[in-house]
């Protein structure tokens, strides 16, 4: 699509061709082709695709629709040139009453593109001959539009003298943005285009960087070394060893192994313990000859390529990892135009393949003519049979070249023939991981889709993964093409921020680098003759350990804010640490004096919006949406942005499935029009809440603003809504901070922040001043109506003058407080010897800590996968159960099975059960300590089973009274029984 000043040239170029043309361009058809088409096409970016011509309505047959997907833009009723009579001798763009004497003669052109407009609720509507075009706006709400002003182009020059106005009417680029609707207001009405000059209360110019101490200071660069090394810039072997499990990372670990290795042993599959599910799906396999199609799915953030990472260089057993061949294509890497990406793909995968099998990565002379055998044997007995009977050699240095075409001219047939040869020769197994496709949209994921699979059938037996997000997920699933081949998916959850600190913090403390010489020698006197010296950076992973690990909140809300980007999360928590409010001097000093001081969650709040200034900025490198911000040149209400957040959280909460989180934006424009905001304000505010991360498509191909996306609040948005609503620091930052259009106000709010008073009255004042200003102004754009559908809405107003012009104002909680009575939480893990476990409740990001204590007082055995009916509870650390009424796991049957797979490094395993055709999962925590380290592969275990709802099994407890024990906690039987 050409940018403005490219449209201009090829608009020239176009009006300069038929001025010198025009006596040849008699007809209406004449200046369709020669003009009016090639002006909409080459120079304001509508493709022939977007162009209906003698589109029939009610009304009659319309010259031109013009349309942007499913949206029709605009309308254009064509003339023959010299038809229409502009009855004035302006060169420039002039602006005339459509009913007045300038367009006269233009009326029944304009009429009639009206009337087509009508029925299709097209906005609008152009009427042109190609040298004069008339822009109009065909419906007017409450009025007739031949009232009102059409923006007129009399000729060539002046759509040239004029021609951002007339690019920002009608190029696709600017009809996406509804540019025209902002245009004719200014021009109708001015009732969108904002007047008032934006004032904060505390000015840009005002807001400095805090002065630091020394040790501050040189903490700063400590801790910048410390975070890079937690991104694992410098290790990337962090990523692997600090990948939070979840129960069905666990089961995507054990399946995704028992893939690999049954079509590796393809031949002997019935040899394979394997579940009823697998089984059946590699027995298909087989029997297609074609191999398997695996998609690893879970939401941006969930670890999906560094599990696949992790899953081939630590989890899979050496033996098995030997015989594949691991080819990891990023389709970021390659172009989204497949006719350039397949075969991008194609030179990517032969070299991937080249480095693995060949010496230095370089294929030998025998090992190519080993690939192209067939053909130098045809060649031997055939057209070169001569040749070679009377000069072996000519006919070698021959076939030579014809090999070098065929690797470099046919890249496909020669990349078929490496597969063949990792298959057959080799006897290995080609894994193809297609990363990152998420960002293309359905018709390209199908092609690259396409294009594997067909290499997969051709390598014969072949392992196919593609990571995808579950909205790509379910759109993938719809198409055709998911449902000729059989796949096996695997959901990864987003792992808790506060246990991937937690792993990565534990990681780093056994491998920290030490600062430089010069930082290491740099001593400061911390009080009471304490000398604190820079070397050992295990002390500051104990600082962060306390704030982000110890303390839920703090890695919750930063996790949040970045949409669990782990990279953002860990940029938003060195923010934090190396703040100036947060005071890291005294914290560490108070770590080597032996006591550390918590921030508490006030002062985390105000380092996380203020970083290293004395107040909030928008240009700051942060996360921080600045809610109650207006457009600066379209009028809005302040509470614009928290309305939509509040109608599209709703939906999120109400949502059985992802795609119920999703509303048409049309369908929001219809909302709030029903409240009289104006369509051009609430599609500022969506293209705002877009490019901060606050709400997202469904599609994540389609890039930038449209009306046809489908969208959805983020954990962003939902973090948000909260802090606006609850958090007193951020809404106090804001008050101060926000361009508001009131200069009065902003005075107001300043003086009593400077108001000589404590800081809580001022901050208070500061509170009402600022929600009074908010509610006043939404007032003025419209009114709530008094439906169910816009409860919320209508209580909005209400819980912002609750909550924040009251006196009192509720702090974050920082002691001990009653989260939920009566919740059910399910056991993830409970390790009797350490007397504490966790437990997971649904709609909560983290695991609830659970003591042995409140267990034995409440006279319960709790053991994993037990379902509890309990109260709880929340403090500064975290959630945790306060209090067990009951345990509603259903009764347990006791099986007999072998354990079929342990991962002793991380402490569990699976054991697969005969009666169920299942595996069940275990932790190593059910076993006494002296046990665990005699567990093996092979042995036979008696023990109960849970199976939860979407059919996991999990051994609850072992089996007591059984013969043949070890000395297993509850006398539970373990057999050594030796696989056959």
């Amino acid at each position: 699509m050409a940018e403005i000043d490219e449209s201009y040239e090829i608009a020239k170029a176009i009006f300069e061709g038929a001025s010198k043309d025009l006596a040849n361009i008699k007809s209406e058809e004449d200046a369709k082709l020669k003009i009016i088409t090639r002006v909409l096409t080459d120079a304001l970016g509508w493709g022939f695709e977007d162009i209906s011509a003698e589109h029939h309505n009610e009304n009659g047959f319309s010259d031109y629709i013009v349309s942007d997907g499913d949206h029709d833009a605009f309308v254009v009723e064509a003339k023959k040139v010299g038809v229409i009579g502009i009855t004035t001798h302006a060169l420039t763009m002039q602006k005339y009453k459509i009913s007045g004497p300038a367009l006269k003669e233009a009326a029944r052109g304009i009429a009639q593109a009206a009337a087509y407009a009508s029925p299709l609720g097209i906005q609008l509507g152009v009427l042109t001959d190609g040298v004069t075009w008339v822009v109009f706006l065909p419906h007017i709400p409450g009025g007739r539009y031949q009232e009102k002003q059409a923006i007129v182009f009399p000729t060539f020059e002046s759509v040239l003298n004029d021609f951002n106005v007339f690019y920002e009417l009608i190029s696709k680029t600017e009809c996406r943005k509804n540019t025209y609707k902002i245009i004719f207001d200014n021009i109708h009405e001015n009732r969108l285009v904002q007047t008032a000059s934006l004032v904060p209360a505390i000015p840009l110019s005002e807001i400095h960087v805090q002065p630091k101490s020394a040790l501050a200071f040189d903490l700063e660069g400590v801790f910048a070394k410390f975070f890079s090394n937690l991104a694992g810039d410098d290790d990337p072997d962090l990523l692997i060893n600090c990948f939070v499990e979840t129960r069905e990372s666990r089961v995507a670990d054990f399946s995704l192994e028992r893939i690999t290795a049954n079509v590796l042993g393809n031949l002997e599959p019935a040899e394979k313990p394997v579940d009823e599910g697998l089984h059946s799906v590699i027995e298909t396999t087989i029997e297609a000859g074609t191999g398997q199609t695996v998609f690893i799915v879970g939401p941006s953030g969930a670890g999906k390529s560094t599990f696949l990472d992790r899953f081939f260089k630590k989890t899979l057993p050496p033996l098995i990892r030997s015989r594949c061949v691991v080819i990891s294509i990023n389709a970021l890497d390659a172009t989204g135009d497949p006719t350039t990406a397949i075969p991008s793909m194609t030179n990517r995968v032969i070299s991937l393949i080249e480095d693995n099998i060949f010496t230095d990565g370089i294929p030998e002379w025998d090992n190519l003519l080993g690939l192209y055998h067939l053909e130098y044997l045809k060649r031997l007995k055939g057209v070169d049979a001569d040749l070679y009977a009377a000069d072996k050699p000519a006919f070698k240095r021959k076939f030579a070249g014809i090999v070098e075409d065929l690797v470099e001219n046919d890249r496909e047939g020669y990349l078929l023939k490496l597969l063949r040869d990792v298959v057959s020769n080799r006897n290995k197994l080609p894994i193809f991981v297609v990363d990152n496709t998420d960002e293309f949209d359905i018709s390209y994921k199908e092609k690259v889709f396409q294009y594997f699979q067909s290499l997969s059938r051709s390598a014969k037996f072949c392992l196919l993964i593609f990571p995808v997000t579950d909205k790509s997920a379910w759109s993938f699933s719809k198409t055709d093409i998911f449902n000729i081949y059989s796949s096996k998916s695997f959901f990864l959850p987003t792992p808790s921020p506060r246990e991937v600190f937690r792993k990565r913090v534990d990681y780093l403390k056994d491998k920290i680098n030490t600062q430089s010489k010069e930082k290491t020698e740099s001593q400061y006197l911390v009080g009471q003759g304490i000398k604190l010296k820079i070397t050992d950076l295990s002390a500051f992973a104990s600082v962060v350990e306390n704030i982000f690990v110890d303390q839920g909140y703090s890695s919750k809300r930063v996790g949040e804010l970045s949409n669990y980007n782990m990279r953002k999360t860990l940029k938003l928590s060195k923010r934090v640490i190396t703040s100036s409010v947060l005071g890291i001097d005294d914290i560490v000093k108070s770590y080597f004096s032996g006591e550390i001081v918590t921030p508490s969650a006030e002062k985390f709040m105000n380092a996380l919006l203020k970083g290293d200034y004395s107040h909030f900025r928008r240009d700051d490198d942060h996360e921080i949406f600045p809610m109650f911000e207006v457009d600066i040149n379209i009028r809005q209400s302040p509470l614009i942005h928290l309305r939509i957040l509040i109608l599209l959280r709703d939906a999120h909460i109400k949502a059985s499935e992802e795609t119920d989180r999703h509303i048409n934006v049309k369908s929001i424009y219809s909302y709030f029009d029903l409240m009289s905001f104006s369509e051009v304000a609430v599609e500022k505010s969506l293209i705002y809440l877009l490019e901060s991360k606050l709400i997202e498509p469904f599609d994540l191909s389609m890039k930038g603003y449209s009306q046809d996306q489908r969208i959805a609040i983020t954990h962003s948005g939902l973090a948000h809504v909260d802090l606006a609503m609850a958090n007193s620091t951020y809404f106090e930052q804001m008050a101060l901070t926000t361009r508001i259009t009131n200069a009065d106000v902003a005075a107001q709010i300043r003086g009593a922040y400077h108001e000589n008073l404590s800081l809580q009255e001022k901050m208070e004042n500061v509170r009402r001043l600022f929600a009074t200003y908010l509610i006043d102004e939404d007032l003025r754009f419209g009114a709530v109506p008094d439906r169910a559908e816009f409860a919320l809405q209508r209580t909005l107003v209400e819980d912002v003058r609750a909550r924040w012009c009251s006196r009192f104002i509720d702090v974050p909680i920082l002691g001990d407080a009653n989260v939920a009575e009566g919740v059910i939480a399910t056991v993830e893990k409970f390790d009797h010897s350490k007397g504490f476990g966790f437990a997971s409740v649904e709609g909560l990001q983290e695991d609830a800590f659970l003591h042995i204590r409140v267990a034995d007082s409440a006279g319960f055995d709790v053991h994993d996968g037990d379902d509890l009916l309990c109260d709880l509870s929340k403090n500064a650390k975290g959630y945790y159960i306060s209090a067990i009424h009951d345990v509603v796991t259903p009764p347990s049957k006791i099986f007999t099975g072998r354990i079929t797979r342990l991962f002793n490094e991380r402490g569990y395993g699976f054991v697969y059960v005969p009666e169920l055709g299942a595996d069940a999962f275990f932790h190593y925590s059910i076993f006494d300590r002296d046990v665990q380290s005699n567990l093996s592969e092979g042995m036979t275990l008696n023990f109960e089973v849970k199976t939860d709802a979407q059919g996991r099994h999990q051994v609850r407890k072992l089996a007591e009274g059984s013969h043949n024990t070890l000395s297993v906690r509850s006398a539970p039987v373990i057999q050594a029984d030796q696989p056959k």
